[in-house]
């Protein structure tokens, strides 16, 4: 481009000094003895510019002879990082399709070249791991800390996730551990490492993690809520013991004790201990504070003393719910447990006719086969099993039940 300027100025000039020439050309005499040299003006200025043309032309020759191997060095390179990138595209295309091998050889026929040798690495690592060869992943994945050592984090997780995916657990689990213990906190590596505590139930390791989620509050406090939870629930279940004590329940917070689901795994374990006095007074206040059915269900299996007070209570709570079928449930077992048959039985039907439940056709086929119905004891057993495989109906079923109206006729 510049030559071309540079022709077009020399022409222009030209033209310019030949129109000027016309009237005068003017007159030039180089003298050095013995030699005189006589030229026009015009034609001096012409001359001279067709000397400092060919000047640049010849200095541009050199110039670019200097040059070529650096240029031609350029080239090739440029040419090498397309020729990679192609590569890498054409092998993560072969990725997505599942095939392992040729995702690994096209891959890695340009490793080091391209621009991205890190993606290259990678995907070839996953190409190996699909393959089942494990040593060769490994050497995909130092090679890429290797290529890329500002993105040894990306290579790491990586390399955490892979070794999720082929069952290797401890070795997961342990660089997850460097990486948290480096200071990195990052989403993924936090949650990975939640996930495997979980897996491993290291639920000791899980709580100490737990508290430095807490503090530097990389997952969500959703997320973060319901870890706590599941946390806690196992820390209270493995912590059962046969006094019915907790050190882990006398830990939670005032608020994490009105959990209803941390109160049920409590009270279970403290109606396996015999800690029914216990049991009761919390599930009452629990059920006081707010109404759960889980907990009126579980309210049934207490049996503290004497009975009688306890269904009292629970009797009560019937006037402001008189159609729920746990309450009925509930109602049901402590009138079994005082050998009112009769109440217990229409508690039961009214119950299965409401809520439809598995466990209530099972409690009720329990109940009539201590009758000596064991016909329609099997009805109730075989009924309960497809009903814990469907979701159980809210409402009231209008259509008349197979099952129910011969029960009640014969109650």
């Amino acid at each position: 481009m510049t030559l071309i300027i540079f022709v077009l100025l020399v022409l222009a000039g030209g033209v310019t000094l030949a129109l000027v020439a016309l009237d005068d050309p003017g007159y030039v005499l180089i003298s050095r003895a013995p030699y005189e040299i006589e030229i026009s003006l015009a034609l001096l200025i012409l001359l001279s510019g067709l000397v400092l043309l060919a000047a640049y032309l010849l200095l541009k020759l050199i110039w670019n002879l200097v040059r070529a191997p650096r240029s031609i060095g350029l080239w090739k390179e440029n040419r090498r990082h397309t020729l990679a990138t192609r590569a890498t595209l054409a092998g993560y295309s072969r990725l997505i399709e599942g095939e392992w091998e040729e995702a690994e050889e096209i891959l890695t026929q340009r490793l080091g070249y391209g621009a991205t040798p890190l993606l290259s690495c990678l995907g070839a690592a996953y190409a190996a791991q699909q393959r089942g060869d494990y040593q060769a992943r490994d050497e995909y994945l130092m090679q890429a800390r290797t290529e890329d050592p500002d993105h040894s984090e990306a290579v790491e997780i990586t390399r955490a996730r892979l070794l999720e995916r082929a069952g290797q657990l401890d070795e997961a689990r342990g660089v997850l551990e460097q990486l948290h213990e480096q200071g990195i906190r990052r989403r993924a590596v936090q949650g990975m490492l939640v996930d495997l505590l979980q897996r491993q139930q290291d639920w000791p390791a899980l709580e100490v993690l737990f508290k430095d989620l807490k503090r530097s509050r990389v997952l969500p406090e959703q997320e973060l809520k319901t870890l706590n939870r599941d946390l806690q629930v196992r820390l209270l279940t493995a912590d059962a013991r046969p006094d019915g004590g907790s050190l882990v329940w006398s830990r939670l917070s005032r608020r994490e004790r009105r959990d209803p689901v941390l109160t049920a795994v409590h009270v279970r374990s403290l109606i396996d201990s015999g800690s029914m006095k216990q049991a009761e007074k919390i599930l009452r206040k629990a059920i006081a504070r707010g109404w759960n059915g889980d907990l009126v269900r579980l309210y049934g299996h207490v049996r503290s003393a004497p009975i009688q007070a306890q269904l009292d209570h629970a009797q009560g709570w019937r006037r402001s719910h008189p159609d729920d079928p746990d309450l009925l449930m509930t109602l049901a077992r402590l009138q079994l447990e005082l050998e009112a048959r009769d109440e217990a039985l229409t508690l039961l039907v009214e119950a299965a006719r409401i809520g439809v439940s598995g466990d209530t056709y099972m409690e009720l086929g329990l109940l009539l086969e201590s009758l000596g119905e064991s016909s329609k004891a099997l009805q109730c057993y075989r009924r309960g099993l497809q009903q814990s495989q469907v979701p159980a109906a809210p409402a009231r079923s209008e259509s008349p039940a197979e099952l129910l109206p011969a029960v009640i006729e014969n109650a």
